[in-house]
């Protein structure tokens, strides 16, 4: 099924939003560049939406933090999230996770759906049969 809002680049492939704010992930980057996806990485979540009110990604694979200073919100992703909700329903969402944060994480999963969650460390190969088990 192919989505009338979803944007391909030019040559063809669909964009992936990689979203670290954290972390340091390049052998996951390197991995990613060899999929057909056009790969974009963000390291601010309010740049990442920004992109995402521009663009629609077909694939977001984003890191999952509990903060305990947010007041209304338990991780870094809510405001992301229920904008693809609202706008992009078909974009397939991604999440690393650290697994002490499970509880928080399945606080998220009770508000927003997602698609494949990954505790960390995480594998290149392991990211990339998430990624090619998604539906297209």
């Amino acid at each position: 099924m192919h989505c009338e809002n979803r944007v391909v680049a030019i040559n063809g492939e669909e964009e992936l939003l990689f979203i670290i704010e954290y972390g340091v992930y390049p052998e996951l980057i390197r991995a990613l560049q060899t999929t057909t996806y056009r790969i974009k990485v963000e390291h601010q979540m309010r740049r990442a939406i920004s992109f995402l009110k521009k663009k629609t990604a077909s694939v977001v694979v984003a890191e999952f933090y509990h903060e305990p200073a947010f007041r209304d919100r338990v991780s870094n992703l809510e405001s992301m999230l229920a904008h693809i909700q609202r706008k992009l329903p078909d974009t397939q969402v991604v999440v690393l996770y650290r697994p002490e944060d499970t509880p928080h994480l399945q606080q998220l999963m009770g508000r927003f759906p997602l698609n494949h969650t990954l505790p960390t460390p995480v594998q290149p190969a392991q990211l990339l049969a998430v990624i090619g088990a998604l539906p297209q």
